[in-house]
């Protein structure tokens, strides 16, 4: 016996919370519009040196949305064993949920790739489907060269990763089920006002706002040549400019009216961000100081166009 839930290619995936949502939701968020009252802003956090989409919580499928019917199961850990905690995980399935929790990714790439790291490395985990015959869950994430991937996970080696911390005291499984009755609606005064903000924040003086336009220019003054680039900050850039632009073609077909050479430079800031992506990439892999002038010029052509971009941008 199999059961495989409602499982799309995300749309907003730089960072994992995002990404399991948006496997769920994704072709109501972008067709209702519901998704571009959120997502506007970026911010460079400092203590880490990342770009990441603000007020959002990665560990938690859009916070306070209210999206989804959310359960919380806690089995305390002298009385867990691979059964039980497999048949729970079965049960949400056939309940329409979704299980996420916690896991030593270190055990699921060992079996996958057929390393031996001991390292424990604690990170999400996503279960959308299993098939009771091969005695497989199916799960999805960034599991090898930060690529967005699907696997198979037999039982044992899923129980073995997901109780990897006795310490803990237990083994907590959250499951997600869609509201059948969430209305998705765009709130159109909440777009005008956070692109208003937008473009002020961008103006502002970069050394006192890490936000917005912003945030791009604070992540690459402080990237030095010789240390790789974080990935999915990159990748945050990029995805961020692909939603600014549909965001705007969106408003514009619902009558907004956004000017002809407006969606151009916004498709134009696609095709930026993706260079400068792909430039981090492959700056990454040589760490050559060549690789890394050239992205960083790039990138300074990336923020010259959106100020560009924005400047002409009445809202």
């Amino acid at each position: 016996m199999e059961k495989i839930l409602k499982n799309l290619e995300p749309s907003v995936r730089a960072y994992l919370g995002d990404a399991f949502c948006f496997s769920i939701i994704n072709d109501v968020a972008f067709d209702s519009g519901w998704v571009y009252d959120k997502y506007i802003h970026i911010e460079y956090t400092p203590c880490d040196g990342q770009i990441k989409y603000a007020d959002y919580d990665y560990y938690d499928f859009v916070p306070d949305q209210g999206v989804f019917i959310k359960s919380f199961i806690e089995y305390p850990y002298e009385y867990c064993n691979q059964e039980i905690i497999c048949n729970q995980i079965i049960g949400m399935i056939d309940n329409d949920e979704y299980c996420f929790a916690l896991w030593d990714e270190t055990v699921i790439t060992n079996h996958l790739f057929g390393e031996n790291q001991d390292k424990i490395y604690e990170h999400g985990c996503f279960v959308y489907g299993y098939d009771t015959e091969k005695k497989v869950f199916l799960t999805q994430g960034y599991f090898n060269n930060e690529k967005w991937e699907h696997y198979s996970i037999p039982y044992h080696v899923f129980y073995q990763a997901i109780s990897y911390c006795p310490e803990k005291g237990e083994i907590a499984l959250i499951g997600y089920k869609v509201r059948t009755d969430y209305e998705w609606r765009l709130d159109y005064d909440k777009v005008r006002n956070g692109l208003k903000l937008y473009k002020k924040n961008s103006f502002s003086k970069a050394d006192r706002n890490v936000f917005d336009l912003n945030s791009v220019v604070n992540f690459f003054s402080n990237l030095y040549p010789g240390i790789p680039v974080h990935d999915p900050s990159l990748y945050c850039i990029y995805e961020h400019k692909i939603i600014f632009y549909k965001r705007l073609v969106y408003l514009n077909r619902k009558g907004w009216h956004i000017e002809k050479h407006i969606l151009e430079m916004a498709e134009e800031l696609c095709k930026k961000s993706r260079k400068v992506m792909l430039l981090g990439i492959a700056y990454n892999k040589s760490l050559k100081n060549s690789n890394f002038k050239v992205m960083l010029r790039e990138a300074g052509l990336l923020t010259e166009l959106e100020k560009n971009l924005l400047y002409h941008l009445n809202m």
